[in-house]
């Protein structure tokens, strides 16, 4: 499946601005008079304040029919930041949105499906989107349900969290004031499926889980020593080391509908930190249930603090010394909208531990693919960097989530680092039993499912095998 750039030839425009003097225009044709009209403005020395909020009202009622679209935070945004936007950092920005038809030039976006498993995008052709993406010209994907794939969200006068989107803005705009992208990078998704994983109740490996305590989340990941380790021989007793096997892989709590927004969640902090990552709702609009996407190595544009109301931005890298990730987009279970039964977890209902096993299969076998493929000959460990997926807003059990991790990680024989916050002390109590306890693969699989409430599964874990 091809998602249709707003450069499609066949899509019309009835112009309702009267941007161009002829009749029946075409969508593209239009943008372009208007994207050369701001450049204009913004080369006569007109502020990017006032060009720019105009430009994305403009596209809003011209593309999608929207007269009241809201972008107050963004006009006080550039009015505020004056001197931080500049008019070469607009200039970058359209003149990538300008560029779009150039560098896509059948016009489509090739996307993850049934029949495509990867896609490769060049720095140039990431750019293009980035801006398009910002100005609000692209259209609604085929299989989402939450709206436009666009920035306007973090536009509008009373943003769900203002610091967070004004993160996400200086962000952005600061890619662009460096130059955005080069021409030879390359960011590659690729889509795993969990069908080949086998029966975890036959795997007699030992998970490979390091467990760090943190005061305070942070992106990228600053894990401190590791209060306990659990090794794939279960005879290492020596404290494990922080690691260098390589550019680690984080692993997103992903919406199964993957994209940008107002919020401070862990997705949209890191769709935000590296840029690149946010076109993954052009590239993705919907994750198969028992799939997961794995990138290429994306550089690191900034640093976060903080989850949720507390995140801040804490920092921007300099172009030529970001630090990089490979990125796991696997969604968790919803199951903040399942109706909690008495004395039981609603992690345990039928099914949601299988599922939840499958999800994790496919994300760590795609990272150790894509692992592989990267070191080539080179022996390093493929590490996986996490923080407690599936919880908070999902509504799953740390222990639970913790556990499915595991079996994952035992599986397909890769190394996780999880990062608890400090102030959880009763599930990281727990997980230290589970890893002074040692247990395959399969004793973890058969002690998840044979128990049946919260309190049967900590005295499972507790008992000494």
């Amino acid at each position: 499946m091809s998602y249709l750039l707003p450069t499609h030839p066949s899509i019309p425009c009835d112009d309702p601005l009267g941007v161009l003097d002829v009749e029946n225009p075409l969508q593209y044709q239009v943008l372009e008079k208007m994207l050369q009209s701001s450049l204009a403005r913004i080369a006569s020395n007109s502020p990017p304040a006032v060009v720019v909020p105009t430009l994305i009202e403009d596209i809003a009622y011209t593309i999608h029919r929207n007269g009241t679209i809201d972008i107050e935070n963004l006009r006080q945004f550039l009015s505020r930041d004056a001197s931080g936007t500049s008019a070469k950092t607009v200039q970058y920005l359209l003149f990538a949105a300008q560029h779009l038809s150039e560098r896509f030039r059948s016009q489509l976006l090739e996307t993850l499906d049934a029949g495509r498993d990867t896609v490769t995008y060049t720095g140039a052709q990431v750019d293009s989107l980035l801006a398009h993406q910002f100005l609000g010209t692209l259209s609604q994907p085929e299989g989402n349900t939450w709206g436009l794939p666009c920035f306007t969200s973090w536009f509008v006068s009373d943003p769900a969290h203002r610091q967070a989107v004004d993160g996400y803005l200086t962000t952005l705009l600061d890619h662009f004031a460096q130059g955005g992208y080069s021409e030879n990078d390359l960011f590659v998704f690729s889509l795993q499926t969990a069908l080949e994983m086998p029966d975890p109740s036959q795997c007699r490996r030992y998970p490979n889980l390091h467990l760090y305590v943190v005061a305070e989340e942070s992106e990228p990941s600053y894990a401190s020593i590791p209060s306990l380790s659990a090794f794939s021989d279960a005879e290492q007793t020596t404290p494990f080391p922080a690691s260098t096997s390589g550019t680690p892989f984080a692993l997103v709590a992903a919406h199964s509908e993957p994209g940008p927004g107002p919020t401070g969640t862990q997705e949209e902090r890191l769709q935000s930190a590296s840029l690149a990552l946010s076109v993954s709702a052009l590239v993705i609009p919907k994750i198969p249930n028992d799939a997961a996407v794995v990138t290429s190595e994306f550089p690191v544009h900034a640093s976060w603090k903080g989850h949720n109301r507390t995140a801040t931005l804490n920092g921007l890298y300099d172009g030529g010394k970001r630090p990089s990730r490979h990125y796991i987009l696997a969604d968790a279970l919803p199951l903040d909208e399942v109706e909690s039964k008495p004395g039981m977890l609603k992690d345990m209902g039928k099914g949601r531990i299988e599922r939840e096993v499958r999800k994790l299969y496919a994300a760590f076998s795609g990272a150790v693919n894509m692992h592989i493929a990267v070191q080539a000959r080179n022996r390093e460990t493929c590490v996986v960097e996490t923080s407690a997926w599936g919880c908070g807003a999902f509504g799953g059990d740390i222990i639970v989530k913790t556990m499915c991790m595991m079996i994952a990680a035992g599986m397909t024989g890769m190394e996780l680092h999880l990062t608890l916050l400090e102030q959880r002390a009763q599930e990281i109590s727990t997980v230290e039993l589970l890893l002074k306890n040692t247990r395959t693969t399969a004793e973890l699989w058969q002690l998840l499912i044979k128990s049946t409430s919260p309190v049967d599964l900590v005295k499972n874990i507790s008992t000494d095998h």
